[in-house]
């Protein structure tokens, strides 16, 4: 809200501060792009003939770069006499604004974060019920070489998650544990948990390993977003389908890079081509899920200083690829 000198008087937006404002008694135009109505200032003109305005569909430059768009009501204020003392300016920013795109991912990264407390603290008991049911299946099949194999595994990841899942419930802040790894052993073991699920959709799993320089990796996280991947590409798939998993290596700007691929034989990306990965999950390429795997796997992917990759054509199958410096 303006006086009848342009001056602030009140405000409420983005940059509104807590306490006094230090803004108000500031001509708006000083503090804020001033309103245009050809050329001359829509917000003097509101005020001088006591009507009011709107622009719609308003361009203009804001601190954060071009709005696409905004719509502008411009109303008159008057007093006890009638008498115009000032005007209300509303500005309704629409989809495309930077500010815009940046409220909207903050808004649904602080509803994943409510979210994840919950969830940490939902899954911590049933894992305890998990790890106690395979040390009591451990002990009385372990003369099952297979199934003994198995139950290693999932204790073994049930005492990494169980961390994970109390470090993250007791800090603000998780830093990744990375290691110097041999990323081919780290996909093996991806490939085993993964191997009776696949052979139960009637999905036929190949690898093609190439040879691989040491990388530095968080393996616990990064094993599990190679399973988001993974599962994605699985669920995509009816009975007969097939799934490769390589890795190989390429010089991509003089450094050398390790790259996993994950191709599936599913459905494809819906829109053919090459798929987007935004800011923030909402809808995935699949037909299901709201894409919250991927969103994490590409953020896990981020943290590791690579890339990643979607291509693939409807009805034809997906390709997704990860490139990660080497140590």
């Amino acid at each position: 809200m303006v006086d009848d000198r342009l001056r602030l008087v009140a405000r409420d937006d983005l940059h509104r501060s807590e306490g006094s404002d230090p803004l108000l008694g500031i001509p708006y135009y000083e503090c804020y792009p001033r309103l245009w109505n050809g050329n001359v200032d829509a917000v003097r003109t509101v005020v001088d003939q006591g009507t009011p305005l709107v622009l719609n569909g308003y361009r203009h430059y804001c601190f954060y770069g071009e709005f696409s768009a905004a719509d502008i009501e411009i109303r008159p204020v008057f007093d006890g006499d009638a008498r115009c003392t000032g005007a209300m300016v509303q500005v309704s920013v629409l989809p495309g604004c930077t500010v815009y795109g940046e409220m909207d991912s903050a808004r649904a990264l602080i509803d994943i974060g409510k979210m994840s407390v919950t969830l940490a603290h939902g899954v911590r008991n049933p894992l305890n019920a998990i790890k106690g049911a395979v040390v009591y299946l451990k002990d009385k099949y372990c003369a099952d070489a297979t199934f003994a194999e198995f139950a290693d595994i999932i204790d073994e990841e049930i005492c990494k998650l169980d961390g994970f899942i109390t470090e993250f419930l007791g800090t603000s802040h998780l830093e990744p544990v990375r290691e110097e790894i041999q990323l081919n052993d780290l996909l093996e073991r991806v490939v085993k948990f993964v191997s009776l699920q696949a052979e139960a959709n009637h999905v036929r799993f190949d690898v093609e390993y190439g040879e691989l320089p040491p990388v530095m990796l968080d393996s616990f996280n990064f094993g599990h977003a190679i399973l988001n991947i993974v599962n994605n590409a699985l669920g995509a798939m009816e009975a007969g389908g097939s799934l490769t998993m390589r890795t190989s290596t390429l010089l991509e700007g003089g450094v050398e890079m390790i790259v996993v691929e994950v191709a599936d034989t599913g459905s494809g990306l819906r829109s053919g081509g090459k798929g987007k990965l935004g800011s923030f999950p909402g809808a995935g390429s699949r037909k299901h899920g709201k894409g919250y795997g991927l969103f994490i796997t590409r953020e896990i992917v981020r943290h590791h200083q690579g890339k990643i990759e979607i291509t693939g054509n409807h009805g034809g199958g997906t390709t997704v690829r990860i490139m990660l410096p080497a140590v």
